[in-house]
């Protein structure tokens, strides 16, 4: 299974692709961008405490996306060098648990109050 390493995020343009990805306080993707020679205007960050990489929300020209791609797996590689082993692995398991939590959320949406009643 190849792990999660970014969020691809739905909003509506036509010239922008919009994402989600993970670095480290030296923002060590910043190099691989400029190497990659793709532009990432970056949106917002978000820290949580005790996860040790930084929430990235960006968005890149839709035409530049392979190559924005093709950068961030070049991260999962500079962060093993760079004394993060286990980058891929603790992102995708966030990745995995923030997912199970959205679906777990989106399923007591969709209860409706006469199913608690008949339970």
């Amino acid at each position: 299974m190849k792990e999660k390493l970014y969020w691809p995020l739905k909003r509506p343009s036509l010239r922008y692709a919009y994402f989600l990805f993970f670095d480290t306080t030296p923002y060590l993707a910043d190099r691989l961008f400029i190497r990659h020679k793709v532009r990432v205007w970056f949106d917002r960050e978000y820290a949580k405490d005790g996860f040790p990489y930084l929430a990235i929300l960006c968005h890149v020209r839709k035409k530049d996306v392979p190559a924005f791609l093709a950068a961030l797996e070049d991260l999962k590689r500079s962060m093993a060098l760079c004394g993060h082993p286990h980058y891929a692995a603790e992102v995708s398991a966030f990745m995995d648990g923030m997912e199970h939590k959205k679906g777990a959320v989106k399923t007591n949406e969709a209860d409706t109050p006469g199913q608690a009643e008949q339970a």
